[in-house]
């Protein structure tokens, strides 16, 4: 079943079309990887999907209802959540303190009493749980602004899967990140979207991992979808390998 579907997304900046008239699907607990080179139109798209841009023309439908005029917010609360390129955390706090900060933020108690009263109960036994999911407890006491920037991306993915998304959009969740701990990130998310009926859609600039852990990909250029299919169709093909790939 479908959970996002897109029917002919066009973005427009004065004369360019950033998203040219977009049409693709993501189904639930799907794990989809977005590839394409710098200017293909990539941001531009999760930023329509997220609601930071409104689309020029053409339609969103997440969860079987229409997102036209839906702010963030509202889509975040609906259960379509961004994970960023740079990690959103707040350094002042403790890891444990930013996925509870989340955590009251998706229950809607995070501007009122009941934060005060409800800071020391619940919410830390769960907010300790998601950071055991993603290898994190054993920081949990530990300020954000003194952990590796990987377990910093590690902890805003972690942050936006505590909001509890029907699907959570990933840009570049291992950008800037040493090679070797690269796979350990995705093995980290992989086994815990497993486990969950979440879908994923993910932007990604090495291939390996694209290879490695999407289930279906989706290549765009220019604003437009190139092709879409399994991992292997789509970086096999030739028009990939010479416009995304660089390959001859």
């Amino acid at each position: 079943m479908s959970v996002l579907e897109t029917q002919g997304l066009t973005k427009e900046f004065g004369d360019l079309r950033a998203v040219d008239e977009m049409d693709f699907e993501v189904d639930s607990g799907e794990i989809v990887g977005i590839i394409g080179p710098n200017g293909a139109g990539k941001t531009t798209l999760v930023n329509l999907l997220t609601g930071v841009l409104d689309a020029t023309s053409g339609e969103i439908v997440f969860d079987g209802k229409s997102l036209k005029g839906s702010p963030v917010h509202d889509r975040a609360q609906a259960g379509l959540v961004r994970s960023f390129q740079i990690p959103r955390v707040c350094d002042d706090l403790t890891l444990v303190e930013n996925v509870r900060s989340a955590i009251l933020s998706r229950d809607q108690k995070n501007n009122s009493l009941f934060t005060v009263l409800d800071w020391e109960n619940d919410t830390r036994a769960e907010a300790v749980g998601l950071l055991d999911e993603f290898g994190l407890a054993k920081k949990r006491e530990t300020e954000a602004e003194a952990i590796p920037h990987g377990d910093k991306k590690i902890l805003d993915v972690c942050m936006s899967v505590a909001m509890r998304p029907k699907l959570l959009i990933l840009d570049e969740p291992t950008s800037g990140v040493a090679t070797e701990n690269k796979y350990a990130i995705m093995d980290r998310l992989q086994n815990f979207f497993e486990t969950s009926d979440s879908a994923v859609l993910f932007i990604e600039h090495d291939m390996e991992l694209v290879a490695d852990y999407a289930e279906r990909v989706v290549a765009m250029d220019q604003g437009r979808k190139l092709i879409d299919g399994t991992p292997e169709e789509v970086l096999e093909d030739q028009t990939v390998k010479q416009r995304i790939r660089g390959e001859e």
